[in-house]
C-alpha cells in the first residue's frame, strides 16, 4: 500500500533515533559479554548471542523506520512489547525503577497505533465483521 503523507513524524524521527542508540548499546554489550564468557563454554554464551540478535534488529527496524518501510512497524511493535514484558518481569521481582522501561515500551506503543504513523506506514485498520 501507498504511503499518503510522505513527510517522517517526528515522533518516529525520535524513536529512530533511540532505536539506534539501542542497537549499537545492545551489540556492545553482547561484544563484551561474549569476551568475558568465552572461556566458560558454550552454554554461557547463549545470553550475549541473544543481546547480539536483539541489537541487530533494533538496527534493522530503526533503518526500517526511517525509510518508512511497513514491516518495520510491525517489528517495532513486537519489540516494544517484548521488552515491556521483560520489564514488567524485573518490577515484579523488586527492580521498581524498571518501571520507567515498562513506560518507555508502551509509550512507543501507543504512538504507534496513533492514526497519523499508521498511514504513514500503510497500516489501515482492519474490517470490522457484522
Amino acid at each position: 500500500m501507498e504511503k499518503v503523507n510522505k513527510k517522517l513524524p517526528r515522533g518516529i524521527l525520535i524513536i529512530t533515533i533511540l532505536t539506534i542508540i539501542s542497537g549499537i548499546l545492545l551489540v556492545m554489550m553482547s561484544i563484551y559479554a561474549f569476551n568475558l564468557l568465552l572461556p566458560l563454554g558454550g552454554i554461557y554464551l547463549m545470553g550475549p548471542a541473544f543481546l547480539l540478535i536483539l541489537g541487530v534488529a533494533s538496527l534493522f527496524t530503526a533503518y526500517g523506520l526511517y525509510t518508512g518501510k511497513n514491516w518495520s512497524w510491525k517489528l517495532l511493535l513486537v519489540l516494544s512489547g517484548f521488552g515491556a514484558a521483560g520489564y514488567l518481569l524485573n518490577v515484579v521481582n523488586g527492580q521498581f525503577i524498571s518501571i520507567f522501561g515498562v513506560l518507555y515500551n508502551s509509550i512507543i506503543i501507543y504512538y504507534m497505533y496513533r492514526p497519523h504513523v499508521r498511514r504513514y506506514y500503510g497500516i489501515t485498520k482492519p474490517k470490522q465483521r457484522r
